[in-house]
């Protein structure tokens, strides 16, 4: 009893000890403020680490960045010794304007430390910002875009480049990315998850990733393990290896080639105009309830489950493939060619 109590008081002590130290931890701040006239700048670059970067158009003459440096040091001569050691270097070159955070290559803490940007500028301004180990969040652009994200969250309301000539991208690595809209976009992805609401045209490149699509047009990716799920979309067309795709609905064009993954189309609209799809390893299901179509479809090693009452043309079933060619219902443009192998099809 007297060896659990001793063991329980010095746990206690430990606890006290330790709680000491943290609450005798030296906290400094240093801050930064820049400004430029609004009309001398079209384009802003800002490079950070170890902190948040908050974009917003607040209105006024002039874009401003105000930056907080802020560290904890056992003393207030270490968190000295640290703020100097971290530098923002503000610059301009014609109409673009610059923020760079500098680390002192000497620069090395165990404790909590962070770079903070809260930029005032108006929406129609270029961005281009590179954040590692901060998240980004933007209120609303719409200029050209240029957002490169690791080991950080990035949140946006709008992101509308400009219809005609406007280039929009983001670049996420280990991190995770919740836009509310955008137009045209580019999009490179690994470890990372992205939710999307309304989209223009976009371009993807993904692997380890999972990509959530409200709504959007003409979609191309090249994928490796990752998961997609979209609620409407108009085009997809897709390289991809060990990845699942989900699609709620489907206007108009889908083409797909495809290893270990597979492939669901819950609704595809009637007057769709076509399907191409080549796989291995994975399952296809489409549903085509209503529609009317030209069915190309073989299977190797595997199954194909179609409307056989409402199909007219030819069936063949040989060893181990099966192949149906002909048409589905009456009337209808679109056409369906399948080519799969170890993968079942469905049309429902």
């Amino acid at each position: 009893m007297k060896s659990k109590f001793k063991f329980f008081t010095i746990l206690f002590a430990l606890g006290i000890f330790s709680t000491g130290l943290k609450a005798f931890a030296e906290e400094k701040t240093k801050e930064y403020h820049q400004a430029w006239t609004v009309n001398s700048v079209q384009t802003m670059e800002i490079s950070n680490k170890y902190g948040e970067i908050k974009i917003n158009s607040f209105g006024g003459d002039s874009i401003t960045i105000d930056v907080v440096i802020t560290v904890e040091a056992p003393n207030e001569k270490r968190a000295n010794e640290l703020l100097e050691q971290i530098n923002i270097d503000f610059g301009k070159s014609g109409s673009t304007a610059s923020a760079v955070t500098e680390l002192d290559n000497n620069f090395k803490s165990r404790q909590k430390f962070s770079i903070d940007y809260r930029v005032n500028i108006p929406s129609d301004k270029n961005l281009k910002v590179a954040n590692k180990y901060g998240n980004t969040i933007v209120n609303e652009l719409n200029a050209d875009g240029d957002f490169n994200i690791q080991y950080g969250n990035f949140t946006a309301n709008q992101l509308n480049a400009p219809v005609s000539g406007g280039d929009m991208n983001l670049n996420l690595a280990y991190g995770k990315a919740d836009i509310g809209s955008s137009n045209d976009m580019g999009i490179e992805v690994k470890y990372s998850t992205i939710n999307l609401g309304g989209a223009g045209n976009l371009k993807v490149e993904s692997k380890y990733s999972v990509l959530n699509v409200e709504e959007s047009k003409v979609v191309n990716i090249e994928s490796k393990y990752d998961t997609f799920e979209f609620e409407e979309i108009e085009a997809l067309s897709a390289t991809t290896k060990y990845s699942h795709f989900k699609i709620e609905e489907l206007k108009k064009r889908l083409k797909i080639e495809a290893g270990y993954g597979g492939i669901s189309v819950d609704e595809i609209a009637d007057d769709f105009e076509s399907i191409s799809i080549e796989n291995s390893y994975g399952q296809i299901k489409l549903g085509l309830d209503e529609a009317s179509y030209s069915l190309d479809a073989s299977c190797d090693y595997c199954g194909i489950s179609y409307p056989e009452d409402d199909f007219v043309g030819n069936r063949m079933k040989e060893n181990h493939s099966q192949t149906v060619k002909g048409k589905v219902g009456s009337g209808g443009s679109g056409t369906v060619y399948i080519r799969s192998r170890y993968g079942e099809i469905k049309l429902r």
